[in-house]
């Protein structure tokens, strides 16, 4: 997570040029500097904040993949993506790399793509099968342009969303969000249900109080442990990891030395910042005090992309073309929806993202306190590639 390369969009700290040869670390970088501008541009939608980057990630390489001229160059700007030969064989090597994680005890560990196509329209069968080469996308032919066989369609949509999320994540597209210009959606279903490495006693949760400002307060229940963590802190926050059964996955929780300070945080966290706090993270005893939580959200993402640069593939100047030759199609939504619980055995998050394709035209020392009574970000990082799964901000438990 500590490497890091761009060529496209200036970034402090990090290298102008991109190395020759594109490797998962390099993804994991443009896949987290992409989570921390998404996540600025989200902050203001909903006080609690869960997305996951790597999802919504996946499915944009996936349209990325089939575009050109400026709205390739736009996508790849905003998402620090390299040239699309360079990234879809990456792509695939992630995402292998990432289903290792399966097969470890305590964690269970899904990641799906899926394309589907309207019956009858053409498209490029090499657009196609690199897709279902590099993203394990299988194609699936559907009915948008009949009003009947579209509702079907996008409740099978869903259905395979359902059962990809462990039916964590319903009704992703919702009615009215397809329309007989639908030409083709693009699916990523992402599922974690990790244990924490020391789970945290039921007997010890006890109820307290979440300061959710100075003036609001609500009472919550809170896990409790002591024992040693990865800690760093400074005088504007505290942080600390929380490792997985898997040893691979961990939950990074970034507090606010302030009940106020989540504001400032999140307006001005990077990633070099983030990477700071990995690498200066040293093993202390902490007395971690940490709320159990659930957190929801649902948004469409077309607003939020805009505004971050990629505003051409979402109008009629988009071009598509190598997804069928011509410049014919154009990305109508981008729908991301995103779940989250964390308890005293360990964490579940799920989530799902769906690019809709229209037709134009239509050391041994005295604990550290680490009390999580009011406002803080997290990350749900891949230790090993560096990657940012989930993240979020909790300032309202429920």
């Amino acid at each position: 997570m500590l490497t890091a390369c761009k060529s496209h969009k200036k970034t402090a700290g990090y290298p102008d040029i991109q190395p020759s040869t594109y490797t998962i670390e390099a993804l994991a970088v443009s896949n987290n500097l992409f989570a921390v501008d998404l996540f600025k541009q989200m902050q203001s939608k909903s006080e609690n904040l869960i997305f996951s980057p790597y999802s919504i990630g996946t499915v944009l390489a996936m349209i990325y993949s089939g575009s050109g001229g400026k709205t390739a160059m736009e996508m790849r700007e905003v998402l620090y993506f390299p040239e699309q030969e360079r990234l879809d064989p990456v792509e695939s090597i992630m995402r292998e790399s990432l289903l290792v994680t399966d097969t470890m005890k305590g964690t269970d560990f899904r990641l799906a793509n899926a394309i589907w196509a309207q019956e009858d329209f053409s498209f490029l069968p090499a657009y196609l099968a690199r897709v279902e080469n590099y993203y394990d996308a299988p194609l699936t032919l559907l009915d948008f342009m009949e009003t009947a066989n579209r509702e079907k369609s996008r409740k099978k949509i869903n259905h395979w969303v359902e059962k990809k999320t462990n039916n964590r994540i319903r009704d992703l597209i919702q009615p009215g969000i397809l329309d007989a210009s639908t030409r083709l959606v693009l699916t990523n279903a992402i599922y974690f249900n990790g244990g924490w490495m020391f789970p945290f006693d039921i007997a010890a949760t006890s109820p307290s109080l979440f300061h959710i400002s100075h003036q609001e307060s609500i009472k919550t229940d809170f896990m409790h442990q002591t024992r040693s963590y990865p800690y760093y802190e400074d005088e504007e926050i505290q942080a600390t990891s929380i490792p997985y059964r898997d040893n691979r996955m961990s939950l990074m929780v970034i507090l606010p030395r302030s009940f106020e300070g989540w504001r400032m945080i999140s307006q001005v966290i990077n990633l070099e910042r983030i990477n700071l706090v990995i690498s200066e993270m040293e093993t202390r005893e902490v007395q971690l005090a940490l709320p159990k939580f659930r957190s929801e959200l649902q948004i469409n993402l077309r607003h939020e992309l805009t505004s971050m640069g990629m505003g051409t593939a979402f109008s009629r100047d988009a071009d598509l073309s190598g997804m069928t030759g011509e410049k014919n199609l154009y990305v109508n939504e981008v729908i991301h929806k995103a779940f989250i619980e964390v308890n005293e055995k360990g964490t579940e998050a799920a989530a799902a993202t769906a690019g809709i394709i229209g037709l134009k035209s239509s050391l041994r020392e005295d604990p550290v306190r680490f009390n999580a009574d009011h406002p803080f970000i997290f990350f749900l990082l891949d230790r090993q590639t560096g990657c940012i799964i989930f993240s979020g901000r909790l300032v309202k438990p429920s």
